[in-house]
């Protein structure tokens, strides 16, 4: 599990739900930071993982309470 605290956005902030295999990213202004995450994806985590964004703290806050 990998939970950051700072919900100021960008692509340090994401939550890895590892049981889903997912990754959510909270972005504040998705565009054009979205663009980065293929390549994150690609080095960070297993080819089976997908990416999840949103731009709502609020539901990135209840994913947070999954992990």
């Amino acid at each position: 599990m990998t939970r950051k605290n700072n919900y100021s956005g960008g692509l340090s902030n994401y939550i890895v739900l590892k049981e889903e295999k997912e990754v959510i990213f909270y972005l504040h202004n998705p565009y054009p930071d979205c663009l980065e995450i293929p390549a994150i994806m690609k080095q960070r985590f297993p080819d089976d993982y997908k990416s999840i964004v949103t731009s709502d703290l609020d539901e990135f806050k209840k994913y947070g309470e999954k992990a």
